[in-house]
């Protein structure tokens, strides 16, 4: 398997035989003309963060106007929160 964001042409491709998982197997050209080794081991992340500045800061609390949920479970205005109880007890209602 390639790295998802690998693209080109292949250049060289290593002969049959023994190799270890950090020496190259294959050799691709991208359109620039630039060269890159592949491997048969890759670093690929998990999640890729999604672009920001910065993350703002919350400063107006989330009013919902059920005393439950404003006193025992209290949340700002566009941040996440979890509300805990069992199964059928209705946590979806207030959502």
């Amino acid at each position: 398997m390639a790295d998802p964001k690998a693209n080109g042409r292949i250049v060289e491709l290593m002969s049959e035989g023994q190799y270890t998982v950090s020496q190259p197997i294959c050799i691709i050209e991208d359109v620039n003309g630039k060269q890159k080794e592949l491997c048969m081991s890759h670093f690929w992340p998990v999640r890729t963060p999604r672009p920001c500045v910065e993350k703002l800061q919350a400063n107006e609390p989330l009013l919902t106007g059920q005393r439950v949920l404003d006193a025992l479970y209290p949340s700002v205005l566009g941040g996440t929160c979890a509300i805990p109880g069992a199964f059928g007890c209705g946590k979806t209602c207030i959502s």
